[in-house]
């Protein structure tokens, strides 16, 4: 099917990826108002859903020890949400060199974050999470 993106609903998404962006590259969790009840993430490696948790697994990482970013950020909006492509580089928390690249897609629902969807290299968030690799994501909102 192909859709028709209304400008107020672009808008409407940009102002909100505005919102969020600055957290997710930050590590944390933006406000609560920019996510609906229920949000989740569905994760190519392991290929699952879950409700997202109040810590980006980025955060929980760099508590372990682990020492990233995200760069290479590129995000387009479209009606209903947005798509960001970026990389997760640095250091895990045995001091070895990461580098996961990425791709969220983001839907709304009623102006808030509904779900993610995150495509990550499986064997490149192997050195970040180890060989066990079960659904973790390098670069979880």
């Amino acid at each position: 099917m192909i859709e028709t993106p209304s400008p107020a609903a672009v808008e409407q998404a940009r102002t909100l990826a505005e919102r969020w962006l600055p957290a997710f590259l930050a590590g944390h969790r933006a406000d609560d108002d920019v996510y609906a009840e229920g949000v989740s993430t569905w994760h190519n490696i392991g290929e699952h859903e879950a409700e997202i948790q109040r810590t980006p697994s980025r955060t929980r990482q760099v508590r372990a020890g682990a020492d990233l970013r995200v760069t290479d950020v590129r995000l387009r909006v479209f009606d209903g949400g947005w798509v960001v492509q970026a990389t997760t580089v640095g250091t895990n928390a045995a001091g070895e060199p990461v580098r996961v690249p990425t791709c969220l897609v983001v839907t709304l629902r009623e102006g808030r974050i509904a779900r993610f969807e995150e495509y990550a290299d499986s064997r490149a968030a192997e050195a970040l999470f180890g060989q066990a690799a079960t659904g973790t994501s390098a670069a979880r909102p």
